[in-house]
């Protein structure tokens, strides 16, 4: 098996472009060739073990395996990040949501270690939390960008999931705390959890009747806990991160979500009625609304 052959195999799967995105992907990770190389034939040059390992990678592939779990990781915001079966593949709209988040806060961070080394005061700290951290991948990438003076705390549900995260955190450097918390149960992870400068998450929004409209590569291999919400409550995670914020959340801190573009408005009249202020919802690359910003008062009681 060589290029051609991988990529004609996968069209039986996916779209002309992707499956050749797929198979150039493969070809360069697990075998360093690059598209001049395999212009110039060099995967027809394959030993009878680099032949053997294609054909293998080639099977889960067309089993419908991400080739993200095939490769075991995945490249997200410059890094890459562990995945496997128990995570989420990171995705370009959750790195858009991390971009707006540091948009916001690594210029006030830059003024801020400036005036610090200026004056000799200490270097301010920031304390954020990853609400369904997964693959850990939002909190190691905002611990890589605001360095040492954020002090992440990433939860979630699965303990599978939070080993991941921490493996990600260790390779990456990032020193993060990470703790198992099922945020529907409000009281508890109020008593875990610091005062917050801000919050981000990525939690469940896809609802059950939603299923029958997404891709089987992502029904079949990621998990659903991570994924999916009961129609008759699609804004229970919301809510209790809105509850939580309301607890946690020092006065002007804020919170980053992503969405469902579908209950995009519904989510912002959610925080609404909670009493957040300053309440954007911003579109992502494909022109979803898929991302939201909700601030806590600085006269809140």
């Amino acid at each position: 098996m060589n290029y051609r052959e991988l990529t004609t195999q996968l069209r039986t799967l996916y779209a002309p472009h992707e499956a050749e995105a797929i198979a150039r992907l493969v070809m360069e990770e697990r075998f360093g060739l690059s598209l001049t190389d395999l212009a110039l034939g060099k995967d027809r040059d394959f030993s009878m073990k680099e032949r053997a390992e294609l054909e293998f990678i080639a099977k889960k592939l067309l089993s419908g395996m991400p080739v993200q779990q095939v490769l075991g990781y995945a490249t997200f915001m410059g890094h890459r990040f562990e995945v496997t079966p128990d995570v989420l593949i990171p995705r370009p709209e959750t790195a858009e949501l991390v971009q707006w988040l540091l948009d916001d806060w690594q210029p006030a961070h830059a003024c801020t270690d400036t005036a610090a080394a200026t004056t000799g005061a200490p270097t301010p700290e920031y304390t954020i939390a990853d609400l369904c951290t997964g693959s850990g991948c939002i909190a190691v990438s905002i611990g890589l960008a605001l360095g040492p003076s954020a002090h992440i705390h990433a939860v979630d549900v699965s303990e599978p999931a939070l080993q991941v995260a921490r493996r990600n955190a260790q390779a990456a450097g990032v020193n993060a705390e990470f703790s198992r918390l099922d945020i529907l149960d409000t009281d508890t992870t109020m008593r875990a959890l610091p005062p917050l400068d801000c919050i981000i998450s990525n939690p469940p929004y896809i609802r059950q009747s939603e299923a029958a409209q997404m891709e089987a590569n992502v029904l079949e291999h990621e998990p659903h806990l991570a994924l999916f919400v009961p129609d008759e409550d699609p804004l229970r995670f919301y809510r209790h991160i809105a509850l939580l914020g309301q607890h946690l959340l020092k006065p002007g801190g804020r919170i980053y979500m992503e969405l469902n573009r579908a209950l995009a408005q519904a989510t912002a009249d959610l925080f609404t009625r909670l009493n957040y202020s300053d309440i954007s919802i911003r579109r992502d690359q494909f022109g979803n609304e898929r991302m939201l910003r909700a601030t806590m008062p600085q006269g809140r009681a």
